[in-house]
């Protein structure tokens, strides 16, 4: 082979190791994509079986209570069977536990969606019309069968030690999630905080009392709107003195 010959198999053999390498790393690349896209998929129907499993606690809870809501009643509410069920959740308790933060966060979401409906203009305070308008809400709010599900957990919470430990913390959570969508959609209520806190404890207690009782003349009817004419009474009573003796009353609403 002459040196000529020779000069170009050494300029053609690098470059073709170049081009094997280039298609490797093509191939790896999408072997990567292939197995992310793999993954991906997996983690969602996970998600999706877990929210399955969740939703037919729920349902379990509102239709036969606690005591009743087994792991193979949930799996069967679910349509699944006894191995994808135990998969996410080894024990009722596990169930029960992921159940309770499920509902606390829909119960929030379900506050704030509420609320939404009562509009007050901006720099205006809310009339006699926006304090019924929200009792109405309240009412609505308790009437909710993620209430009668997060009511039976309490029950249930009441001799499980574990379950009342997480049912404590998830509560005090809910509890601030309301009192923080209050305040992003009426601002003007932190100027009179304790008396905010004071009407949203009478209502919230009200109000849960009503949906707990089972005297039917509380459910709806003329009694039930003459408690919340009275609850819209107070609430605005309280709040309007509370706001006329604090700092905010002389400033111009933002």
């Amino acid at each position: 082979m002459d040196q000529a010959t020779m000069k170009d198999a050494e300029t053609v053999k690098p470059a073709g190791a170049a081009k094997s390498v280039a298609k490797s790393v093509a191939k790896s690349a999408a072997g990567t994509r292939s197995r992310a896209r793999a993954e991906s998929w997996q983690a969602e129907k996970s998600q999706m079986t877990r929210d399955a499993i969740l939703e037919a606690t729920v349902q379990c809870l509102v239709e036969i209570g606690y005591a009743q809501t087994t792991t193979e009643k949930i799996a069967r509410q679910a349509g699944l069977s006894r191995g994808a069920m135990t998969h996410h959740f080894k024990s009722r308790a596990m169930v029960f536990n992921a159940a309770a933060k499920y509902i606390i966060e829909k119960r929030a979401e379900e506050y704030e969606r509420l609320i939404g409906g009562i509009v007050v203009a901006p720099g205006t305070l809310p009339t006699e019309k926006h304090m019924r308008e929200t009792m109405t809400v309240c009412h609505q709010y308790y009437a909710s069968p993620t209430f009668v599900a997060l009511h039976e957990l309490l029950r249930g919470a009441r001799t499980d030690k574990g379950l009342k430990r997480a049912m404590t913390a998830l509560e005090k959570s809910l509890d601030q999630k309301i009192s923080d969508a209050m305040l992003r959609r009426f601002p003007y209520l932190a100027a009179v905080e304790e008396t905010r806190e004071m009407l949203m404890d009478l209502i919230m207690s009200s109000m849960q009392g009503v949906a707990v009782d089972m005297a039917p003349h509380l459910k709806k009817g003329k009694r039930l709107e003459r408690l919340l004419d009275l609850l819209a009474a107070i609430a605005m009573r309280e709040f309007s003195a509370a706001y006329a003796a604090s700092d905010t009353a002389s400033l111009t609403l933002a």
